[in-house]
Formats: C-alpha cells, sequence, structure tokens
C-alpha cells in the first residue's frame, strides 16, 4: 500500500547534536568530528543503498569531501546552541522498482532543493531488504546556512531594527537597540515546507498514475482532507520486523487500536453525515410540493402495521413486532416526533463524533508522553551502569576506548536522560502520581466508547426511519393533508 511519510527535524547543538554525526550515520560511513574531537564511525550499518553529496555548480572544490564541508559548517557556526541542518526523512514506495525510486528522488531533489542554491548530502536506505517488510526510505541532510555564489558561507538572518516615529532606532532599558530577525531565505517557512511536501507527492502520484497503479498519496493531514482520524504512532524497521513474524509490540498494539477508532469514527461521521444530508433533502422536497409530513410515530406505525399483516411466517412477525419496538423506543426516549426534530438530533450526534475526536487525540497525546517517559525511565536504568562505569578508568585515553566502545548505549543514556529533564523540567519526578494519571487517562478514554455506541444507535436508527419513510413515499402512503382528512373521515364513517 502506498505510504506518506515526509518528515523534517533541525539538527541543533543545544540538543547536543553535531552535523557531522548525522551526516556520518545517514551516509553509513566513517567521519572525523573536529567540533568535538572523535570520530563517528557507522561503516558497519547496514542498509545504505546509495548516497550522493549535491552542490551548487558555484560551490568551491574543497566542499565535494562531506568531512570537510560539515567540518566548515561545524566551525563556522559559533553559538553553543546553533542550528545546524535540516534533516529530512521521507518514504519511498514499494510499488515502485528501486531504480524508479532513486530516480524519482534525483529528480525531486534537484527541482526542489538544489534548483534554490540548497547544498544536499542525502542517502538511500532499506534496512529490511534481506527480509521482512521492506522499509525504503531517503534522508537528506541540508546546511542551513545558505552558501554565496563566492563560495563563501552567507548569513542565516538578517536584523530589521525597529523604528520610531521619527525614523530613529529605537533603544531597549538595556540600551541595546530593538530588531526583528528575518531570515534570509524561505527554506524554514511553513509555506515552503507545505509546498515540498505537496511536491513529494505530486512526483509519486504522477509515477503510481504513469504505471497504471490506483494506489495514490496524499501531502494533506487527516484535518485538511476532512477526514477526522487520529494519527498512528510511527513504529519503525524494528518494530515492523518484530510485527511481520508474529511478535506483537506495545507500538503494535497501540496502532491497531488507533486503527480501529479511526475506521470506526471515519464510518460513524459518514453515516451520521449522510443521513442528515438526507433528512434536508428530504424535508425541503416536502415542503416545496406540499406534501403532507406525518409525525415519526404515525409513520413507524402504518409501515410496521402493514408489514405485520403481509407476514408470512411467526418468525417474520416476531421481528417485525421487535423492529418497530426498537424503533419507537429510540424516538420516545430521546423526544423525537418529526423529521425536523430527527434532524437535528442526528446533526447533534455528528457534533458529538466530531468532539469524540477530538477529546480522544488529546487524550492519546497525554498517554503517548507519559508512556514516553517511562520508557525513557527504563532506558536510563538499563544504561546508567555503562555511563557510569566510564569514568572507573584512571586514564584519559582508556575512558575514550570504553566509550567508544559503548557509542551506542552511551547515547541512548544522554538521550533518556535529556528527554527526562525535559519531560520534568524544574519539578522533582514523582512515578507514582504519573502512573495513576495514566491510569486515569486510559479510563477516560475507554468511557468514550459509550458516546461512540449512542451515536453508533443514532445512525443505525436514522437509517432505518429514512428506509421507512423511502419505501412508505413509492407506495404513495405519504399523503397530502385533505388526502389525510379524507382517509380519516371515511374511517370514522366506517368505524
Amino acid at each position: 500500500m502506498a505510504l506518506y511519510h515526509f518528515h523534517v527535524t533541525q539538527v541543533s547543538r543545544g540538543k547536543g547534536q553535531s552535523c557531522v554525526a548525522a551526516d556520518a550515520y545517514i551516509t553509513g560511513t566513517r567521519l572525523r568530528d573536529d567540533y568535538y574531537g572523535k570520530f563517528h564511525d557507522y561503516t558497519k550499518k547496514e542498509g545504505v543503498l546509495f548516497t550522493e553529496l549535491l552542490l551548487p555548480d558555484y560551490a568551491p572544490e574543497r566542499l565535494k569531501d562531506r568531512e570537510v564541508l560539515f567540518n566548515e559548517l561545524e566551525k563556522f557556526e559559533k553559538h553553543p546552541k546553533a542550528q545546524l541542518c535540516y534533516n529530512f526523512n521521507f518514504a519511498l514506495q514499494n510499488e515502485l522498482t528501486y531504480e524508479e525510486n532513486l530516480e524519482i528522488t534525483q529528480r525531486f531533489i534537484k527541482e526542489n532543493f538544489l534548483s534554490k542554491g540548497m547544498i544536499v548530502d542525502y542517502a538511500v536506505h532499506d534496512p529490511e531488504r534481506n527480509g521482512g517488510i521492506q522499509n525504503p526510505h531517503v534522508h537528506m541532510l541540508i546546511p542551513i546556512r545558505p552558501l554565496n555564489k563566492d563560495g563563501t558561507w552567507g548569513e542565516k538572518q538578517k536584523r530589521e531594527y525597529l523604528l520610531d516615529e521619527n525614523g530613529e532606532r529605537i533603544k531597549k532599558p538595556n540600551g541595546k537597540y530593538a530588531f526583528n530577525a528575518v531570515p534570509t531565505t524561505d527554506w524554514g517557512a511553513p509555506e515552503t515546507l507545505d509546498a515540498w511536501r505537496k511536491a513529494y507527492a505530486d512526483i509519486f502520484n504522477k509515477a503510481f498514475e504513469e504505471k497504471g497503479l490506483d494506489c495514490r498519496i496524499d501531502h494533506r493531514s487527516y484535518s485538511a482532507q476532512g477526514l477526522e482520524l487520529l494519527p498512528t504512532i510511527h513504529e519503525g524497521p524494528q518494530v515492523r520486523a518484530m510485527e511481520a513474524k508474529g511478535i506483537k509490540t506495545e507500538i503494535g498494539d497501540e496502532n491497531r487500536r488507533i486503527k480501529a477508532v479511526n475506521e470506526m469514527l471515519k464510518k460513524l461521521s459518514s453515516n451520521l453525515l449522510n443521513i442528515f444530508e438526507w433528512l434536508s433533502d428530504f424535508i425541503k422536497e416536502c415542503h416545496k410540493q406540499k406534501i403532507y409530513v406525518p409525525s415519526l410515530g404515525e409513520l413507524v406505525t402504518d409501515y410496521y402495521d402493514k408489514r405485520y399483516s403481509n407476514a408470512w411466517s411467526n418468525k417474520a412477525k416476531v421481528k417485525n413486532v421487535k423492529e418497530r419496538a426498537s424503533v419507537i423506543f429510540f424516538l420516545t426516549q430521546n423526544n423525537i416526533n418529526t423529521f425536523d426534530e430527527l434532524k437535528d438530533f442526528v446533526q447533534t450526534s455528528y457534533r458529538k463524533v466530531n468532539e469524540l475526536q477530538d477529546d480522544i487525540t488529546e487524550i492519546d497525546k497525554e498517554i503517548s508522553k507519559i508512556k514516553d517517559a517511562f520508557r525513557y525511565r527504563q532506558m536510563l536504568a538499563e544504561t546508567k551502569p555503562i555511563y557510569d562505569k566510564q569514568f572507573s578508568f584512571r586514564l584519559k585515553k582508556n575512558q575514550q576506548k570504553y566509550a567508544d566502545e559503548h557509542r551506542a548505549e552511551l547515547d541512548k543514556y544522554h538521550l533518556a536522560k535529556r528527554m527526562l529533564d525535559q519531560y520534568w523540567c524544574c519539578s522533582k519526578p514523582d512515578w507514582k502520581a504519573l502512573k495513576v494519571t495514566l491510569s486515569n487517562l486510559e479510563d477516560s478514554r475507554n468511557k468514550k466508547h459509550e458516546l461512540y455506541k449512542r451515536c453508533k444507535l443514532t445512525a443505525s436508527e436514522s437509517f432505518r426511519i429514512r428506509k421507512i419513510a423511502e419505501e412508505m413515499i413509492k407506495r404513495d402512503d405519504v399523503t397530502t393533508p385533505s388526502h389525510q382528512a379524507t382517509r380519516k373521515r371515511k374511517h370514522d364513517i366506517e368505524r
């Protein structure tokens, strides 16, 4: 199935990241990091199928070496929290061959990034190519700082000083002039990102069309597409590989739950909207043609009386009685007597479904944050002994050797510590209270299912009433007021 995945993050020194390390990882190479004084070796990384460094025509020859390029960038950035590079990650499509994916990738990068004067180092990955579910994707590393046409590094932003009514610069209380920092490029603008996302979808959709494939991808969010759905959690190749082998994972279970909720909400929302539109059109048409619209009680009673009299078996008669009781109970319980009241009730139910979506989305976000905190807590506990052990060596070279040998575990330790510090901020961790909060959130989410069931009943009974009305109209049993009066007088005389 065609998959849309287009994600952008920033490599930031403020997060303890290095653009040299990031490039070594995506290209599967060994690069020396002059800023931190160490090597990043990912030559044993599997699944790197293709790499290429693309530069504008005016780029100097020295920058064609990725180690020189990114070390020079690190050196040029002076701020301890400098934002260094954009890190793109987008999916390739299993419906296309490797050669087709690569050709589209190269064309996409050249048309949308290289043409803007951006430096792009990219790699094609497929870590599952030897078995399991294929996960072909592309990583791109792009310096945020632009390269001038004379081969020098440009400015990421410029100052626009604020002026008073006399055109003089405004001074702040600290004596410095007030200014706005204005980016020198549009690379970080939301509109530019949206254009890239659309271009990515368009270029692959065109390839699908040319191959006669029905699948398509859409760059818009579910909300922008008009679908009130919950986003699933990114699984990653390890989780997908385990799921493919029949090993259930916590993330996989959560995604299955989210997908089930999505399907329920999508179907229910569609059904309610369908009913609401039909009711609106039905009422308008009745008023337009001056057709008498009976009460829903009259309509249901007449319909099931005729069905009962025409039923051939006891089983059919019993089913008929049960259906009528169900519809009458639904109308009575919700105090619905007319089509207008039913239309209003359906519209209210439709709004409740949308509110239900919003509530579940917020609850799931909180649950995800808390579960991540517990996951990082476990990660920290598992890696802290390794972190502590490096300081048991007296000589610095032995400490460095140990650190290099356990780089993956130490990276996990620092990641877990950073994420937990960010989660708890300045407060003291209270894991017991957090566990209670998680339990309450999960209970709240489960209770939302009751609202779903009520809205589902509304759709079900409304569809049944729609069917009744349509059948009665076909038999001309929904008549004009004068015809109804005539029927009533005739009935009184006969009685």
